[in-house]
Parts: C-alpha cells; sequence; structure tokens
C-alpha cells in the first residue's frame, strides 16, 4: 500500500510544479527576472525533473514484458492500448499543426497573442491535454501492472486539475472571447458537431 502512495505523492508533486510553475503570477516573476528564455529553461528542467521522480517511483522496469514473458499479454488490452497511443499521437500531432507547444506555453499578461479556435481547436479546447490523457490511459493498457496502473491514473487525474487551472487561466487572459468560444468547443472530449454562435 505505501508504494501506491508513494506513486500518488510523487505524481502530485509532478502536478504541484507543473500548475504552480505555469500559474501567470509565478509565470510572469520569473520571466521579469530572468526572461522568456529563463522561464523556458525553469519550467523545463523542473518538469523533468519531477516527472522523473514520479516515473520512477513505480519502481517498475518490465516494459519489454511482451517480449521476455509474452504469456503475460493480455491480447484485448494490449490492442486497445496500442489504439490509445495512436489515437493520442495523432491529436497531439493535429494540435501542433495549429499551434505549436512554445506558443502554448507563453501566455504572458503583458502581450495578448490571438486566441487559436482553428482545426482540431475547433472541437475541443485543449486536445493536448486529451492526448496526454490517452497515452497515460494507454500505459495503463498496455502494462496492466498494479504499480502502473496506478500511476498511470494519478497522471491522468493531475491532466485533468491542470486542464481545470489552464482553463481558468485562460478565462483572465481572453476573457470574454474565451468565454465564446466555450461554448463552442468541447473541454477535454471534443464536439462532434461545432455549434454556430
Amino acid at each position: 500500500m505505501i508504494e501506491y502512495a508513494v506513486i500518488i505523492l510523487a505524481s502530485s508533486l509532478f502536478g504541484i510544479q507543473h500548475s504552480g510553475v505555469s500559474s501567470l503570477r509565478v509565470k510572469g516573476r520569473i520571466i521579469d527576472r530572468w526572461g522568456k528564455k529563463g522561464y523556458a529553461n525553469i519550467f523545463n528542467a523542473t518538469s523533468v525533473l519531477t516527472l522523473l521522480i514520479a516515473f520512477l517511483s513505480m519502481n517498475f522496469w518490465g516494459w519489454l514484458y511482451f517480449l521476455t514473458d509474452p504469456a503475460l499479454v493480455q491480447p484485448f488490452l494490449f490492442i486497445v492500448g496500442i489504439i490509445l497511443v495512436f489515437s493520442g499521437t495523432f491529436i497531439a500531432m493535429s494540435a501542433s499543426k495549429v499551434i505549436s507547444v512554445s506558443t502554448v506555453a507563453d501566455m504572458r499578461t503583458d502581450r495578448k497573442a490571438e486566441l487559436v479556435t482553428d482545426g482540431i481547436y475547433a472541437r475541443v479546447r485543449h486536445p493536448l491535454y486529451l492526448a496526454t490523457i490517452l497515452v497515460f490511459g494507454a500505459m495503463a493498457f498496455l502494462y496492466p501492472f498494479p504499480t502502473v496502473i496506478v500511476f498511470a491514473l494519478s497522471m491522468i487525474a493531475y491532466t485533468m486539475i491542470g486542464a481545470y487551472f489552464e482553463e481558468r487561466k485562460l478565462v483572465i487572459h481572453y476573457g470574454q472571447e474565451y468565454l465564446d468560444y466555450r461554448k463552442q468547443a468541447g473541454f477535454i472530449l471534443p464536439r462532434l458537431r461545432a455549434k454556430v454562435p
């Protein structure tokens, strides 16, 4: 039981770092002191460090179990996992065609970037969060072992919380324009039909 608590705590550490360092107040202070490049370096370094801690907290080393011990493979779960990986990758690539990750990360209160509502963003407001959820979900299906499942669920839970905080930030940043956009595109799940304003 303690091993699962460690995984949840380590995943929470990543979540606190990710949302904390990307909050407008903290981001603004870092940018004012060290510039955007300094902020990017700090954000990336702390993100990699805390994600590595969360990842290592699983203490799971059987990533090639399907080659070394194929009897453990559960074909249905494995196929679902592969589908989720490809779906998440496709969604992330579709989002990256419309807007770069650096643009997403560079939301600063001293300038108002254009709100992107084209492409996949016409259907879903947070496609990169959706892609992240699908990839972590894929982990749980591809590696249906307790520690991996707890890690995947913890990271999915943080991703949903992170999307909520991102949503609040976007409302502050874009105001009514974003509130109108929320009526047209889904939060995490895409709207099959875009609503006409």
